[in-house]
């Protein structure tokens, strides 16, 4: 597979109980075209912070929605 290919985001809360920040570092440093996001005190569900999840997700997601509509138009 040609992971430089594909953006990957990770979200990571810092009050995640499931999953621990090592995890998410490591896979800042493997994974080409990488992108880390802290939300400070969220849990591994964000229950709490979706406020604070949003503003992330949502841009992420638009600007490959553009490159790809811009792929497309080549």
């Amino acid at each position: 597979m040609k992971l430089h290919l594909y953006r990957v985001l990770t979200v990571y809360g810092s009050a995640d109980e499931v999953i621990p920040l090592e995890d998410a570092l490591e896979f800042d440093k493997i994974i080409p075209n990488h992108k880390l996001v802290n939300i400070e005190a969220a849990n591994h569900c964000y229950t709490s912070h979706q406020a604070e999840l949003t503003p992330v997700v949502l841009p992420f997601i638009m600007e490959g929605l553009q490159h790809s509509a811009a792929e497309l138009g080549r």
